[in-house]
């Protein structure tokens, strides 16, 4: 599961690197939800206060820090109060620094990091060497990639490469990556399968009986174990990817989304009153509502680039 769907699309074999500007105010539930990828990411926070939970941990992040997550670890965002927050984040795959799993350099440098199971994130800020340098790198990435000049992919590869072994010193230090605990690891990997049985099925009728067998756990185990990892419940996670879904499916015009009644039933509600009691109550308005805004953007969009609107 991507930070972002495209990421994918936007990267490619040769340059396995992305960027992307976050506005946590404009995310859909002012969030970024719950997801894990293979690839490794830097969150440089460019203004306000940002909330990251990270397996069972929960760091908070001002201006200028940032956190490196490595790949595979289930982790969330969201504003730490009512203010503006804006993040840069790099994603990387590993594979562009290492080529060769079995080499000299990836047995040496690349297992500690990547075969490190019980290791799960670090903070870059100015309070230690390692972070304040750490952080010229992120800073001369983002640099790079914005600017796109000449030499841009190596210099990314050099700077990554820099950052990569600030970061195996830093774990050598006593105060230096965090580690996560076998419990944590454990409800992890729990989670991970419930969320998966989730986007797959919640177009179903799902019972918290039916996420529980699907990790297995029992009813209980499985509600402490979601709450211990996402602090929401397996149920609230439902509704809130029901939801998502059925934005998506506006937002991509699709047939199924053009009548209230087959767009609720799509995304697995019971009746439409109760679709859209949940739907305002996670975004603020109604899905009528939602789509009108959908199409008023996408005008005020064609407006801006001077295309006729009499023609839509």
């Amino acid at each position: 599961m991507d930070l972002f769907e495209d990421y994918w699309e936007h990267t490619n074999k040769d340059y396995p690197v992305g960027v992307y500007y976050v506005d946590l105010r404009r995310m859909f539930m002012e969030n970024v939800r719950p997801h894990w990828h293979e690839a490794m990411e830097i969150d440089l926070v460019r203004s306000g206060r940002a909330l990251f939970s990270i397996g069972e941990e929960e760091e908070l992040l001002t201006a200028g820090s940032a956190v490196w997550i490595n790949r595979d670890r289930l982790h969330a965002i969201r504003p730490a109060d009512d203010g503006n927050c804006e993040i840069l984040s790099i994603l990387f795959h590993p594979a562009y620094l290492f080529e060769e799993p079995a080499s000299f350099l990836a047995t040496k440098y690349y297992t500690p990091l990547i075969g490190n199971r019980n290791l799960s994130y670090a903070i870059l800020d100015k309070s230690d060497p390692y972070g304040r340098r750490g952080l010229e790198c992120v800073d001369a990435i983002l640099e790079a990639n914005l600017n796109k000049a000449y030499g841009y992919e190596l210099e990314t590869k050099s700077r990554l490469c820099a950052l990569w072994l600030q970061l195996l010193e830093k774990n050598n230090t006593a105060d230096g990556t965090k580690k996560a605990t076998p419990q944590a690891l454990s409800d992890e990997d729990r989670v991970k399968d419930a969320i998966s049985f989730i986007h797959s099925h919640y177009g179903e009728q799902l019972s918290l009986d039916d996420i529980a067998d699907s990790v297995p756990l029992s009813r209980s185990e499985c509600s402490r174990c979601f709450k211990r990892a996402t602090g929401m419940s397996p149920f609230d996670y439902l509704l809130r990817h029901r939801i998502y879904a059925a934005a998506r499916l506006m937002q991509r015009s699709d047939p199924v989304a053009a009548h209230i009644n087959t767009l609720s039933e799509a995304v697995g509600f019971r009746g439409a009153s109760y679709f859209n009691r949940i739907f305002r109550k996670y975004l603020g308005c109604t899905p009528l509502e939602y789509r009108s805004t959908i199409k008023k953007a996408h005008r005020d969009a064609l407006a801006l680039y001077g295309i006729s609107l009499a023609r839509l």
